[in-house]
């Protein structure tokens, strides 16, 4: 197959490795995918298709080692993303960076990194507003309101920072209250805290029972070296 542009065989692409999939020819499947790869080597199609024919075949640490590049690959085109955060903030144009770290963070929630860039969206209205430093924050990692979003939200509860993410659920609600999305998280968000709350209660209640137990057996044990001694 002579592929000219990423777009026009893009069709025919999918078309010709799909009929050979089903034909059970996974080492031409592989082949047409490769060579697709070797031209467009970020092609979504051509990546899935090498994955599903070295699974067809068993060849597993292979099918692995292509993903693992995948997810490289999106890691470093994923910080375009920051860099542009940073352009549009040195320009001024605060909600437009705001968008961007977002975007950022949706791909890394679990990254150290994330972290760094919640960080810069939490100057982003300061820059914008200076007269915003002597409001009320309810924690310096937290982006001022005008940044809330339900990503964000969602950002937070996957780091496991709860608390965190109620406040921008509630701050979300007050400014839009039909806001059905927020509402439907915030309901199953307080649904978690009252479950870690009622198994924080469990733990402690149980770490006073075997706190207690033990000064029992420790009194029990004294006695019986005393009854030994008498």
């Amino acid at each position: 197959m002579k592929i000219n542009t990423f777009d026009e065989d893009r069709a025919d692409f999918i078309c010709e490795a799909e009929a050979l999939l089903e034909r059970n020819n996974l080492p031409a499947a592989l082949n047409l995918a490769r060579e697709r790869l070797r031209l467009f080597p970020a092609d979504a199609d051509a990546n899935i298709i090498a994955c599903s024919a070295l699974a067809g075949m068993g060849r597993f640490d292979e099918s692995r080692e292509i993903l693992r590049e995948v997810e490289e690959l999106i890691s470093g085109l994923s910080l375009v993303y920051e860099r542009a955060g940073d352009i549009y903030r040195e320009k001024g144009f605060y909600h437009d960076a705001a968008v961007y770290y977002e975007k950022f963070i949706s791909l890394h929630p679990d990254a150290e990194k994330a972290r760094e860039v919640i960080g810069k969206m939490a100057l982003l209205e300061q820059e914008d507003n200076p007269a915003a430093e002597s409001a009320t924050v309810y924690n310096e990692n937290i982006p001022e309101q005008e940044f809330f979003t339900t990503t964000l939200a969602q950002l937070y509860i996957k780091q496991g920072h709860l608390q965190d993410a109620e406040i921008i659920l509630e701050e979300i609600i007050k400014k839009d209250p039909q806001n059905a999305h927020a509402l439907d998280m915030l309901d199953k968000l307080r649904g978690s805290l009252v479950l870690q709350s009622a198994a924080d209660g469990r733990n402690l209640k149980s770490d006073h029972l075997i706190k207690t137990l033990s000064s029992w057996l420790k009194n029990i044990e004294r006695l019986k070296i005393n009854a030994t001694e008498k």
